[in-house]
């Protein structure tokens, strides 16, 4: 099928824009941008598949291998679930402190 090629062809230009992103010891990518593209290229992946264009489904799943050593490499040293994690902690000691004013 031509359209499993153009799919597999498009993945793979869209692989090698991301090679400076890798080599970059700079670069910089959220986990609100790298966690969401892993979700969506696991999804088409299975969606190539179960239609049959393996090429398709090979190309989804070399981008997932890419973005996923780009979530790894390349989250800010704080990532998205720290901060949450801290905000959390923050909230929390705001409901204990009124709470606190309450009872006492």
């Amino acid at each position: 099928m031509w359209q499993d090629t153009l799919i597999f062809a498009g993945s793979i230009v869209a692989i090698a824009s991301l090679i400076p992103t890798i080599t970059n010891e700079e670069a910089i990518v959220p986990h609100t941008t790298s966690v969401p593209t892993l979700v969506v290229l696991s999804g088409q992946g299975l969606a190539y598949y179960s239609l049959d264009l393996l090429g398709a489904a090979l190309g989804a799943a070399a981008g997932l291998v890419v973005w996923s050593l780009i979530a790894y490499y390349k989250a800010p040293d704080e990532s998205v679930l720290d901060v949450g994690r801290d905000r959390l902690h923050e909230s929390t000691a705001r409901v204990r402190s009124v709470v606190n004013g309450i009872a006492g």
